[in-house]
């Protein structure tokens, strides 16, 4: 017999063994991430040029105390970022009975707290000197009724005419520390009281008058009674 032939699959083959890949091989990995990373940057990129929002500003100059039309306002579109909340907001129509709180300037983006409602924007503030007795329980927000009891000019002495109703429905708006500031020292302590800008007038006669005036809080409405039970 002849020598045996080796074949293919038979022990005289020599195994391959694996190989470590090579520098081509990391190469080809390396730029792979490049082009990954550099994708992702220009999205990231592309996306932070449009970030933008639409906010209104103003058309001409506008003043407080004046409704907000839409021919006041104009739609741009601004990056503003984490400021954005703090202005007008144009995705969704201004609210009939929106008023000016300050002046806008023409082409000014009109911030979230230049506006409100019309109480907010035509009402003033008045401070008024009230017997401090009559004081406790009176906290801001709460509704008084401004009753004043004038001084009688032909009476001799500090003598008051009977109480009448001033104003009523007048908002407080801040109470004086009692215990500090003339007002306290004389037995009066200034609250400060939001009342309608045409009755301003009467409230400051009264105290220049040096009548005196006293704050009942208003009755409460029927929903206001049931949810204090």
């Amino acid at each position: 017999m002849g020598p045996t032939a080796t074949t293919p699959d038979g022990p005289g083959r020599t195994a391959r063994r694996l190989q470590a890949p090579g520098w081509r091989d990391l190469r080809l990995v390396v730029g792979v991430l490049l082009v990954v990373l550099s994708v992702a940057g220009g999205v990231r990129l592309v996306s932070g040029l449009d970030d933008t929002r639409p906010v209104y500003a103003a058309a001409r100059d506008l003043l407080p105390g004046q409704p907000i039309a839409d021919a006041d306002l104009v739609t741009v579109q601004v990056r503003l970022g984490d400021s954005a909340e703090h202005y007008l907001d144009a995705t969704d129509p201004v609210a009939g009975g929106t008023y000016l709180l300050r002046r806008v300037a023409a082409g000014e983006i009109v911030p979230a707290a230049a506006v409100g409602t019309q109480r907010q924007a035509l009402d003033k503030t008045v401070n008024v000197p009230v017997d401090a007795s009559t004081v406790a329980g009176l906290q801001v927000g709460t509704a008084v009724d401004v009753w004043v009891s004038r001084r009688d000019p032909e009476a001799a002495g500090e003598v008051y005419r009977d109480p009448e109703l001033l104003l009523p429905g007048a908002v407080v708006d801040r109470v004086a520390d009692q215990a500090g500031g003339l007002g306290g020292s004389l037995g009066r302590t200034p609250v400060a009281l939001v009342v309608p800008a045409d009755r301003v007038g009467d409230v400051i006669a009264a105290v220049d008058q040096d009548a005196r005036l006293t704050l009942v809080p208003a009755p409460r409405t029927q929903g206001e009674q049931e949810q204090g039970g």
